[in-house]
C-alpha cells in the first residue's frame, strides 16, 4: 500500500482535474447557449465577444489546472520509486 502522502497527492490531483473539467464545461455551456440565441441589439457584438473571451480564459485556466494535476500525479509517482 502506498504511503498516505502519495494517496493525498493523488486525491488532490483528481479533485483538481475534476475542477478543470467543470470550469471548461461551464464556459462551453454558456458559449453554446449564447450561440443558439437569436438576439440583436446595440451591445450584441460586445456581449458575444465577452463570452468568447471568457470561454478562452476558462479554457486557459482549465489547462493550467490540468497541468497542476499532472504535476501532482508525477510527484506521487516519483515518491513511490525506490
Amino acid at each position: 500500500m502506498p504511503p498516505p502522502e502519495v494517496e493525498e497527492l493523488k486525491s488532490r490531483a483528481l479533485k483538481i482535474h475534476k475542477l478543470a473539467d467543470e470550469v471548461e464545461k461551464l464556459a462551453n455551456t454558456v458559449h453554446t447557449e449564447a450561440a443558439k440565441m437569436d438576439w440583436s441589439g446595440p451591445l450584441t457584438d460586445r456581449v458575444r465577444g465577452e463570452i468568447r473571451t471568457w470561454k478562452t480564459r476558462c479554457g486557459t485556466a482549465a489547462t493550467l489546472l490540468r497541468e497542476e494535476a499532472d504535476r501532482l500525479n508525477a510527484e506521487a509517482r516519483d515518491m513511490t520509486k525506490p
